[in-house]
């Protein structure tokens, strides 16, 4: 097929298609494997389909109520500060790329963090903002004036799957974290089983919105290319179920036996999971 990109992770031009979701073309690197959106979307064009009908919309793609699930998000960003602060303890500054509503950096800021965020949706920015009183700066990451050496960790929660141009964004992060400096970095794993058995129809497999799709395997590969090692790895605990996909692939039986609180549990234990949460160390300190 032709190429409107090379892979972001090795630069090669070689790919294979995969699917094509939404009219978009889903391909796959032959040399190290990243599968990615195979047709150049602009910068800007990915910055408006994060409108306040993505956050807030019933019917959009998106969250569908954001700021209801507030509740919810709190006690999962809480649980990822303990993961962060068990390789990176406070005080300390704390940087997070796509930072939604403010709800992650609040609670950071309530354990003893100095936080600052950038996010591109001029609607999440309003409300870190305003609700939350959080420096908060508008814009994408990459625009934003570097700052060396300023931050101790800097967070990507559900955010690297979005960029145009991630290894571009992960080595800024590397330029404004100390020596040593945490990158924690959440995404889905394209390899997990929950995703190879959805295939094109697994609930993160969303292009335009979705631009890239790991493996365990390729972002580890971009983070060795922009100056990190990969300290941690742990996984959401689900298994092979998507109750978010589009048609389903397991009886509800099964879907309801790999989702208990036991399996589910187990499976986390030993960092399995359709979503993978990064942790690496700037350096290799």
């Amino acid at each position: 097929m032709s190429v409107e990109r090379n892979c972001e992770v090795c630069g090669a031009g070689a790919q294979d298609l995969l699917y094509t979701v939404n009219d978009f073309p889903i391909v796959r690197c032959r040399e190290c494997r990243l599968v990615f959106v195979g047709r150049v979307v602009g910068e800007q064009e990915l910055i408006d389909l994060y409108d306040a009908d993505y956050w807030e919309g019933p019917e959009a793609v998106g969250y569908r109520g954001y700021a209801t699930a507030e509740a919810r998000k709190r006690h999962h960003f809480r649980s990822l500060l303990a993961d962060v602060e068990r390789l990176s303890p406070p005080p300390g500054d704390l940087v997070e790329i796509g930072s939604a509503y403010g709800f992650f950096l609040d609670e950071a800021r309530r354990r003893g963090w100095r936080v600052r965020g950038v996010e591109p949706s001029g609607h999440a920015v309003r409300h870190a903002r305003e609700v939350l009183g959080l420096d908060v700066r508008a814009g994408t990451f990459d625009e934003q004036p570097t700052e060396p050496g300023s931050a101790d960790v800097v967070a990507m929660w559900d955010v690297i799957e979005h960029l145009p141009h991630p290894a571009q964004t992960v080595a800024k992060a590397a330029e404004w974290l100390r020596p040593g400096g945490l990158i924690a970095i959440s995404t889905g794993d394209v390899e997990s089983l929950s995703a190879r058995l959805h295939g094109r129809d697994w609930s993160l497999m969303t292009p335009p919105w979705h631009q890239f799709y790991f493996s365990r395997r390729t972002l580890s590969r971009l983070l060795r290319g922009t100056g990190f090692r990969v300290v941690r790895t742990l996984g959401d605990g689900v298994l092979a179920a998507d109750p978010g996909a589009a048609s389903r692939r397991l009886p509800g039986w099964a879907e309801r036996a790999l989702c208990s609180r036991l399996v589910s549990g187990a499976a986390r234990r030993l960092g399995l999971g359709g979503t993978m949460f990064v942790f690496a160390r700037k350096g290799g300190a």
